[in-house]
């Protein structure tokens, strides 16, 4: 049965001498793998630069329910990415925000809302000039949809937030961050204009190596993530 969807790339495996399998995020679905045929030989309609990482694709697919690799008959970018592949920065804020899915979307995952949402900060990333707070801005946000998201909000009685409970507390622990860092989470959390916050860049960071701790307590367990150095020498 040939079917229509949205999807988002993920991940890509070469697989035998000329095709590619692809790991993608399917509005409808959930998370689903495709098998491309001869893309890597020049004798497919689709070319890897239309499913490079992240990119945002219309898809007709023969879709089986119970298989484990589907087939594509036709695939679109809408929209092409074409900043966030020219620009360094904007690149190294997409590897992260790849390696962040890829750790935290699981296989039956497929809320309609939490995929517009991903779409739509993709599409904010490509057409907006770049703002450094924009990978605490996506995972505060991602929390929300992940069922995650932090309770309360920082002020004189709860000046401190929980990493391990999830909420902002009275007093310090072992597990709570700076009042400072328990007071951006917050701001950023509850401000829809929050391009416009001004943060000093050893803030910035503080903020997002504790949220990446955040998302160790309640979603990826503990697992480590390779692009974050990278992503704060650069947004510094």
């Amino acid at each position: 049965m040939i079917t229509k969807t949205k999807a988002i790339v993920l991940r890509n495996t070469n697989y035998g001498e000329s095709s590619i399998i692809s790991k993608m995020y399917t509005r409808e679905f959930g998370v689903r793998t495709y098998i491309l045929q001869s893309i890597r030989k020049g004798k497919s309609a689709i070319k890897p630069s239309m499913i490079q990482p992240l990119s945002l694709v219309d898809l007709d697919i023969y879709e089986k329910p119970n298989s484990s690799i589907n087939r594509i008959k036709e695939l679109k970018n809408n929209p092409l990415l074409m900043d966030i592949q020219d620009s360094v920065p904007k690149k190294t804020v997409a590897l992260f925000l790849l390696e962040l899915l890829n750790q935290c979307i699981v296989d039956e995952q497929y809320e309609e809302e939490l995929f517009d949402f991903i779409a739509a900060q993709i599409i904010f990333l490509e057409r907006e000039p770049l703002n450094a707070l924009f990978p605490i801005h996506f995972m505060l946000k991602l929390t929300f949809f992940l069922g995650v998201e932090p309770q309360g909000e920082f002020s004189v009685d709860t000046p401190y937030l929980s990493l391990e409970e999830g909420v902002f507390v009275e007093q310090s622990g072992v597990s709570t961050v700076s009042r400072e860092t328990s007071e951006l989470i917050s701001l950023l959390s509850n401000n829809s204009n929050w391009p416009m916050v001004i943060v000093n860049p050893a803030a910035r960071k503080e903020g997002l190596n504790q949220l990446i701790k955040y998302y160790q307590y309640h979603i990826t367990k503990n697992k480590k993530m390779k692009s974050v150095e990278i992503l704060s020498e650069l947004l510094r």
